[in-house]
């Protein structure tokens, strides 16, 4: 399948079947986020794969009473950093250095750069900022399962401090961005029929 066909075939799945995902879909859907692009390389996000029942039911109250949170194969949890601190800035400097094959000492220069950067942020900014990566992530995801016939739904609409409580988050210094229930679509889901519509071209495009 060709990627524009694949994201003219993917749309957002309402009612999704009891088919499960694979171990070997899971982890080509965990390759592409991690392979992701994220400002700096920092990547200050992590990736939730919620397997577990009960968990999932349990969520389902903090996302509106949307049953597919539940009724998917799994749920996919994209949870940021609330804050971020030189010690993750060094922690990521040592990591890539060690990735590189050079000393830190070679990447001071970036290091500072990152540094000045998200340092002076307020901690509400460095949220929004952790948070943004996510999304990154997410259309990589997206992408991804779409060329690979495997169906999703992000959202965005659900309690934050209810999904965090439910898996623990606020104890991690993380907090929920996305969720994204996948799997397979139901052959009863009446979104599946409808038009995808949007934007023409020359209504997205501004040419200068």
């Amino acid at each position: 399948m060709s990627f524009i066909k694949a994201l003219n075939w993917r749309y957002a799945v309402n009612q999704f079947s009891d088919s499960q995902l694979s171990e070997k879909q899971i982890h080509g859907l965990i390759e592409s986020v991690r392979l992701a692009p994220s400002a700096y390389g920092i990547q200050p996000y992590k990736l939730l794969i919620v397997k577990n029942p009960a968990l999932r039911t349990e969520c389902v109250a903090s996302s509106f009473g949307q049953a597919k949170v539940a009724q998917s194969s799994h749920l996919l949890v994209f949870a940021h950093q609330k804050r971020l601190t030189s010690t993750d800035i060094d922690c990521f400097i040592s990591n890539l250095a060690n990735s590189q094959g050079k000393s830190v000492s070679d990447l001071a220069l970036y290091k500072q750069q990152i540094s000045d950067d998200l340092l002076s942020k307020t901690e509400n900014h460095q949220a929004i900022w952790a948070a943004q990566q996510c999304y990154i992530g997410l259309g990589t995801l997206l992408s991804f399962a779409a060329l690979n016939n495997i169906d999703a739904c992000p959202m965005t609409g659900f309690d934050v401090a209810g999904i965090d409580r439910i898996l623990g988050l606020a104890d991690q210094g993380l907090s929920a961005a996305i969720l994204c229930p996948i799997g397979f679509r139901s052959p009863k889901d009446a979104s599946a029929i409808r038009s995808k519509y949007r934007l023409s071209q020359d209504q997205l495009v501004v040419r200068l």
